[in-house]
């Protein structure tokens, strides 16, 4: 029901669901643009020459054939000559395909299989929750149902399945063992007077005198205060030594879809690890054949044992990161030839390079903005910029589940801050007109500007951002827009172009539009893409543009 964006000539449009008001009445233009853009669609219907025509009309012919007769006088849902005209459903789907493969066999492009795959992935995100947000209900139409929400925006992201009782409960328990396990051994250590972690009068004593405590005041640890709260000590010392196993395993191949994690040990109870090595290590024949004769056991090429897993904690998402020798290898080695591996300055003084720039010019104009700034680490981009944009007198209103970059910079920038729960735009725009209407805290004078910022893809929870809603509120109550694409550019759209791509947004309605090259793209650092004057802006007075250390060149290219 909205009218179409200047950023939809770019991208392929979602497929249109049928509601059930619909005649049964389809139209070949419909059908194509369906799978097509605007621009891509009439071209393509244009150019249709006398074998397609031929093909969709005997593709006409045979759904009315094979469908049932209508009452004498009637009008028929299919149109049975050889011109393309109303279609129906059926015939609609097929035309599309007919016509979409027409149409990137004229043009060649590379991308075509991508960008479908992309599509299909998109819309059964989108059918999937639609279902389990209408699967409680009673209603016969629920397909109606999921087609009406199809269409409205932000109703397609339903909620998460909840974790079942089993699982939760089974977590804890681990957990309650484990603490209760702790203070137990912290009360014995207590009345026994001694433990691992227990400094008593006598064992200091004895350290005084074999000399590892010395005789100057600095040398008594009692005249420090702790450096950790008690519970983060507790959970040092009664938990993480017991489950430190599970974190922190070092692996031995690229970040690809099945890793090869090198197999550790502990001699001591788990205070100390340390990498298992080849299995001839092990004196205990027994736990060398457990290793031999387990399901996933390898060994890399100079014998270290291995195990192999399932990666699920990479942020490789288009799979450059384990493929980059095929990729780039040949720029990445030429550039360690002729460039340095570090420029070893900041922005600001010798830390700009031709490719630096290049960079720049080719993120601002993939995201569809004037201008764009690199910086050498994604989360202090979000760290550095915020503070840069917003200062005292302003006001940033936040999602709920933001990421940890973005509360550390819009706690460092001074501003006030405002939180609306989590994708609900709804909330939001009660947010902002409470803070408009009653203004700054004491003085009540208006706000000199208010930043929301939400992000693409929540890292945590895995959902995408109802941005087109978030737009249209910011949009009408005059706040900016700031948008976290770490996690969503390259990884959502037709061609990668992120949230905006996938949600119909058109970038210029986006004010601030920052990513990273971690993710989908295998690199390091981070970018800050909007209009010429703000980036000009951000090279001189943003802390990670002017004091941190340059993106690496090598990384550049």
């Amino acid at each position: 029901g909205r009218s179409k964006t200047p950023c939809e000539t770019t991208m392929v449009l979602q497929p249109r669901m049928p509601s059930s008001s619909s005649s049964g009445e389809y139209s070949n233009d419909n059908a194509t643009k369906k799978y097509l853009s605007p621009a891509a669609a009439s071209t393509l219907i244009s150019s249709f020459d006398e074998d397609d025509e031929k093909m969709i009309g005997e593709l006409d012919s045979t759904v009315a054939s094979s469908a049932p007769s209508s009452p004498k006088g009637s009008v028929s849902t299919a149109s049975s000559s050889s011109s393309p005209g109303d279609l129906s459903a059926a015939l609609e789907q097929r035309l599309a395909a007919v016509a979409t493969t027409a149409y990137y066999e004229k043009h060649e492009d590379p991308y075509a299989d991508v960008r479908e795959r992309m599509e299909a992935l998109s819309l059964r995100d989108k059918l999937r929750f639609a279902y389990h947000n209408t699967a409680a209900t009673d209603s016969d139409n629920q397909d109606d149902k999921i087609a009406a929400m199809m269409m409205e925006p932000g109703k397609a992201c339903g909620p998460h399945q909840d974790i079942t009782v089993f699982a939760a409960i089974t977590t804890y328990l681990g957990y309650i063992v484990l603490i209760v396990t702790g203070h137990i051994r912290d009360v014995c250590a207590n009345i026994f007077r001694k433990g691992r972690y227990f400094r008593s009068a006598q064992k200091k004593k004895q350290q005084q005198i074999n000399n590892s405590v010395g005789n100057y005041p600095s040398d008594d640890f009692t005249k420090y205060s702790p450096l950790l709260k008690s519970w983060e000590n507790f959970y040092t010392r009664r938990l993480y030594h017991r489950i430190q196993d599970c974190f922190n395993r070092p692996i031995a191949s690229r970040p690809c879809a099945i890793i090869s994690v090198l197999e550790r040990v502990s001699f001591d109870g788990n205070k100390t690890m340390s990498i298992l090595g080849k299995l001839s290590n092990l004196q205990n024949a027994s736990r060398q054949l457990s290793y031999e004769n387990g399901e996933h056991y390898d060994e890399t090429s100079d014998g270290r044992v291995v195990r192999k897993c399932l990666n699920l904690g990479s942020y490789n998402y288009l799979g450059f990161a384990d493929d980059w020798d095929i990729t780039c290898r040949e720029g990445v080695t030429q550039s360690l030839i002729n460039l340095p591996s570090s420029v070893g300055s900041s922005r600001l003084e010798y830390g700009t390079t031709s490719l630096h720039r290049s960079v720049e010019r080719i993120v601002a104009s993939f995201v569809g903005k004037e201008d764009a700034v690199v910086l050498n680490m994604g989360f202090n981009t979000n760290a550095t910029i915020i503070p840069t944009l917003t200062s005292g007198g302003d006001l940033i209103v936040s999602d709920e589940l933001n990421h940890t970059s973005i509360v550390n910079g819009a706690r460092a920038s001074g501003a006030a801050i405002r939180t609306f729960r989590h994708n609900d735009s709804a909330d939001l725009e009660l947010t902002l007109r409470e803070a408009i209407v009653y203004g700054q805290p004491r003085t009540r004078r208006p706000w000199n500007r208010i930043l929301v910022v939400v992000e693409g893809i929540y890292s945590m929870e895995g959902e995408y951002c109802d941005l087109r809603n978030i737009v249209s509120v910011s949009k009408k109550y005059g706040a900016y827009v700031y948008l976290d694409e770490a996690h969503s550019i390259g990884a959502m759209g037709p061609s990668g172009r992120g949230c905006c791509e996938y949600t119909g947004v058109d970038p210029s309605e986006v004010d601030v539009l920052m990513g990273t090259f971690t993710k989908s793209f295998g690199g390091m650092g981070g970018y800050v893409a909007a209009d010429k004057r703000v980036i000009d802006m951000l090279r001189k007075e943003c802390a990670g543009s002017a004091y941190h250390n340059s993106l690496s060149p090598v990384v550049c290219q």
